[in-house]
């Protein structure tokens, strides 16, 4: 699955087909999509937003839309593309501890980011890039800045 920091909704859709869309095009059964999408939708903390628009949710609401959308199909990986990029930082906390209970939940996480924050308070492995280049592997690592 993929989380964008961008969120890459359908606009014209609701909350529910935005989520059911993933399902829908990998030919999952009617019926599983009817009893996962909720589900799903109940862990990232969006039930009772079904059947709204993405215009209508925050944007923190919208990057969980996008993160219900990544986990709806159980794939083995999830991918985050500074997935707290345009929130602001108690949503950002939010957006993290969902990622966290992914992982906790068996799916592996990899998180893109520039936010030092995220990546320290993540306490995770942290392969630092540099031009495309490992430059740091850290098992338990924080941030660091390419040199």
């Amino acid at each position: 699955g993929m989380v964008f920091q961008d969120f890459r909704l359908l606009q014209d859709r609701s909350v529910y087909e935005n989520v059911a869309f993933t399902m829908r095009v990998t030919g999952m059964a009617a019926r599983e999509i009817r009893k996962r999408v909720p589900l799903t939708l109940e862990l990232v903390g969006l039930k009772d937003k079904l059947f709204k628009k993405p215009s209508e949710l925050s944007g923190g609401e919208q990057q969980r839309v996008s993160l219900a959308r990544a986990i709806v199909n159980r794939p083995a990986m999830v991918i985050a593309d500074e997935p707290t990029g345009n929130l602001d930082p108690a949503t950002s906390l939010e957006i993290l501890n969902l990622l966290q209970e992914i992982n906790i939940r068996g799916t592996t996480v990899i998180v893109a980011t520039h936010a030092r924050d995220l990546v320290d308070r993540l306490q995770k492995r942290v392969i630092c890039l540099d031009q495309g280049y490992v430059i740091s592997d850290r098992e338990r690592g924080v941030y660091l800045h390419a040199r």
